[in-house]
């Protein structure tokens, strides 16, 4: 055999093993490792995507609940509210007062104060927009029931980022026996036979407030019976 056949021999020879290129990757096992790569990505996307969507719902769920928070105290208060009449007044004169943006009336204490005599509530919205009732015992005589300033009122704030309050009454008005909403309640010998509080929030603000409407127990008498002529419970 010549020289040039040995050479045509060798060089069509198998590659040997330990070549560099049989220690490498095929273009089908790169492939594989993308596909693979792949698939782990998408699943890091849709994992960090659903944990990014439940965060505002997360918010809006603890929003929604200090909202059923605040109606659930404002509830208990005014369902337990006292037809007391004021002592200060030659004329009977229920211990209830309120306009559109201010509720002020007495009830039992709130539970976490103990048994105590009934306590003086006032519903209001302070200009930080924050929505507040505020307690002072009956008995302490420290206290100007009666003052708008609050001095010595124990604040308790239910709510935050409060733009309005709107609270209307239901009852017969001054001039009819007939019951309608009213946006005042002053000096009435009776309380009202529902409150309606709505309160709105800032722009922006998701809350929602559904209204609250709340009878009063002290009007539920069914042994009496309303008077046309001024509306006062008669005993039947």
């Amino acid at each position: 055999m010549t020289e040039m056949s040995r050479y045509i021999d060798r060089s069509l020879s198998p590659m040997r093993v330990n070549s560099p290129v049989a220690n490498g990757f095929t273009l089908i096992e790169l492939l594989v490792a993308l596909a693979v790569l792949g698939m782990v990505a998408a699943m890091m996307v849709a994992t960090l995507n659903s944990a990014w969507l439940a965060m505002p719902q997360q918010k809006r769920g603890n929003d929604d609940q200090s909202v059923v928070a605040a109606q659930l105290v404002l509830r208990g208060r005014i369902e337990r509210l006292s037809s007391a009449v004021r002592l200060d007044s030659s004329e009977p004169i229920v211990d209830t007062q309120g306009d559109s943006r201010i509720l002020s009336f007495a009830a039992p204490p709130l539970p976490r104060l103990g048994p105590d005599a009934l306590q003086k509530y006032r519903l209001i919205v302070t200009p930080a927009g924050d929505l507040m009732l505020y307690t002072a015992s009956g008995l302490d005589d420290r206290i100007d029931l009666r003052d708008r300033a609050l001095i010595g009122w124990q604040p308790n704030r239910l709510l935050r980022g409060v733009q309005d309050i709107e609270i209307s009454y239901f009852g017969p008005d001054r001039f009819s026996a007939a019951g309608r909403w009213q946006k005042f309640w002053i000096d009435r010998p009776q309380p009202p036979a529902l409150i309606r509080i709505r309160v709105r929030f800032g722009q922006g603000d998701n809350r929602e407030w559904p209204d609250l409407i709340i009878r009063p127990r002290a009007t539920v008498n069914a042994a009496c019976r309303i008077q046309r002529s001024s509306g006062r419970c008669e005993a039947i």
